[in-house]
């Protein structure tokens, strides 16, 4: 089953600030790889750090009050009242300063899963906000391919399904994945159904966005027979090979199956295992005609 479709990535996040303030250092930039919890930027900090060592040393006065308070309480020389008063302090103390422990994290603007920075947004000196988005982040290994098929081949595509994908960047190379999700609803406009593969992308050569060839291998036949494409010539509807015995051709009227992709396609009628055919010069070939084989030459050349 052949498809046309596009690589994106496994998950894309718009990195954003969460604190307002300047930005002082940007440590990654366009096409670098980023682990998982990797700063990518920072917001100044110097106000923020000052209003949490002012938290905790409020926090440290708070709590050696409510020790001090506590025997007191026990002994009856301060009312409930008055213990529930520095008690309440105390946790209201704690409360500021973890809320400005977690401000102060904050300064540190970090990827959220590993991936490859697809855009930058900001430069050392610029003022962000809370949502002020600085870089974008996509996880690219793997990638998901993501394509449709018409609705009368719709029950033939499976989850697991093995596809091979050709792109423009890299001709002559297949990429395998494999079908990992179909869509539970088929398209009204287009009368299609949508589906995902993953696709392993160790080396980082395939991009998001390239758009791809794929080729879904619905089903496998042991039995089947498949020969090079450029073996196969059609003429007023007559769609032919030529087989070579003792150095003689043969005429075949074929009937062809499934496309399988990378050059070959299935034999469905009008061929036998182990035959040998022609892949060049078809065009000067017909029945009976003496032909010289050459080993050197791959098929199709």
């Amino acid at each position: 089953m052949s498809v046309v479709g596009t690589l994106t990535a496994n998950q894309q996040a718009d990195v954003a600030s969460e604190v307002e303030g300047q930005v002082v250092r940007v440590e990654a930039d366009l096409g670098d790889r980023v682990a998982k919890d990797q700063v990518l930027a920072r917001v100044r900090g110097d106000v923020i750090e000052a209003k949490l060592r002012e938290a905790e040393a409020s926090l440290d006065k708070a709590t050696a009050d409510e020790a001090r308070a506590k025997p007191l309480r026990a002994q009856g020389i301060i009312s409930p009242q008055e213990y529930d008063q520095v008690r309440s302090a105390a946790d209201a103390g704690r409360a500021r300063r973890d809320q400005l422990r977690i401000e102060f994290e904050r300064i540190a603007i970090r990827a959220p899963f590993a991936g490859s920075i697809a855009a930058r947004s900001l430069s050392v000196g610029d003022y962000v906000r809370p949502g002020t988005v600085v870089m974008r982040v996509v996880q690219d290994r793997p990638l998901k391919f993501r394509g449709e098929v018409p609705e009368r081949e719709a029950p033939a595509l499976q989850p697991g399904q093995v596809v091979r994908i050709s792109v423009d960047a890299f001709r002559g190379e297949t990429f395998e994945g494999q079908v990992s999700r179909v869509a539970a609803a088929s398209s009204m406009q287009a009368r299609s159904l949508a589906f995902e593969a993953m696709v392993p992308n160790d080396d980082g050569r395939l991009r998001p966005g390239f758009f791809g060839h794929g080729d879904v291998i619905v089903r496998r036949d042991e039995r089947a027979l498949a020969v090079p494409r450029s073996a196969v010539s059609t003429f007023a509807g007559v769609t032919k090979l030529f087989a070579i015995d003792d150095g003689v051709a043969h005429e075949h009227e074929i009937t062809l199956g499934t496309d399988l992709g990378d050059g070959w396609v299935e034999v469905a009628e009008g061929a036998s295992r182990g035959m040998q055919v022609a892949t060049s010069g078809l065009a000067r070939l017909a029945d009976g005609v003496r032909v010289n084989i050459r080993a050197d030459v791959p098929p199709g050349a």
